[in-house]
């Protein structure tokens, strides 16, 4: 009996692994965005990544955990973009480090009114945005987005116009790359970084 019950944990396990793998392939391709472009920069093309960031509470030290996940086509707008076209928006989960009063939340309708470089790997993009709060939809929020070195994105969110809900620091999270994973795994590198 135990083995039968193994054999069939196991093949339950494959399924269980196929159909999260499927899940996964599906969410990253819905309609004609992909979650990995054949380019990092290519034209008319979305970036995706993860946020991970550590927020400070009232008195600036540390208090809550972020974690999700963001899409912008911020980085690859051309000029002649006009400013509504521009799409950066992100929903997280915030939660204290002690793991209590998770709750959620969304920035949305992304409005860029100019962009900018810093040294030569940081893109910056100002404009406004809507964050959800408690007590509801907050517009026009000052927001300043910045893709820094191909890795990392930030998210600056004016702390007045959101009663400081987000600490004093940006947001921070990571920029998936498409082949990522790939070059790790085949690289000749000794380096575990």
């Amino acid at each position: 009996m135990k083995s039968i019950l193994k054999e069939y944990g196991l093949a339950l396990g494959v399924t269980a692994i196929g159909f999260l793998i499927m899940g996964s392939s599906a969410v990253m391709s819905i309609g004609k965005v992909s979650a990995f472009p054949p380019s990092i920069y290519g034209e008319g093309k979305f970036l995706f990544g993860n946020i991970g960031s550590i927020q400070n509470d009232k008195d600036g030290k540390p208090a809550w955990l972020l974690s999700g996940h963001w899409k912008s086509n911020l980085v690859n707008m051309s000029e002649n973009d006009k400013a509504n076209s521009s799409a950066f928006s992100t929903s997280f989960e915030m939660v204290m480090l002690d793991g209590k009063n998770a709750h959620t939340h969304a920035i949305t309708n992304f409005i860029l009114k100019g962009k900018s470089t810093e040294g030569n790997s940081t893109l910056v993009f100002n404009g406004t945005s809507s964050a959800s709060l408690r007590n509801g939809l907050v517009q026009n929020v000052p927001t300043t987005i910045k893709f820094m070195g191909n890795k990392v994105v930030s998210i600056w969110i004016d702390p007045s116009m959101v009663d400081n809900h987000f600490g004093n620091t940006p947001i921070y999270g990571t920029i998936m790359k498409p082949d990522a994973g790939f070059d790790r795994a085949n690289s000749n590198s000794n380096s575990s970084r």
